[in-house]
C-alpha cells in the first residue's frame, strides 16, 4: 500500500463499518485473502463483489491477480493510519 501506507505504520480497523453500509470505492479496507490479512483500497464494488487494488500498482499483489472478493472476506475499515 506504499505510498499510502509504509513499512511499520499502525493502523485502526473498524469492524463495524459495513454492518449497514456497503464499501465505496476509495476506501482502505483489511481483506482476509488465503488465510492472512492484506489491506488494500476499494476499487469498485457491484452486485456484491468488491474488487480491491493496492496503492503501488507495479508491486500489488490484488484483485488482478487473486479476482474479486465478496462481503465476508472483509475484516473492517482502516479509519487510522499512525
Amino acid at each position: 500500500m506504499l505510498p499510502t501506507l509504509k513499512p511499520g505504520q499502525d493502523v485502526l480497523c473498524f469492524n463495524w463499518a459495513y454492518v449497514f453500509l456497503k464499501p465505496k470505492a476509495g476506501d482502505i479496507v483489511v481483506v482476509r485473502q488465503n488465510s492472512r490479512e492484506i489491506i488494500k483500497r476499494v476499487h469498485m464494488y457491484k452486485n456484491s463483489r468488491i474488487y480491491v487494488r493496492g496503492d503501488n500498482a507495479k508491486e500489488s499483489t490484488d484483485s488482478r491477480n487473486f479476482g474479486e472478493i465478496n462481503d465476508s472476506q472483509i475484516v473492517g475499515r482502516v479509519i487510522l493510519i499512525r
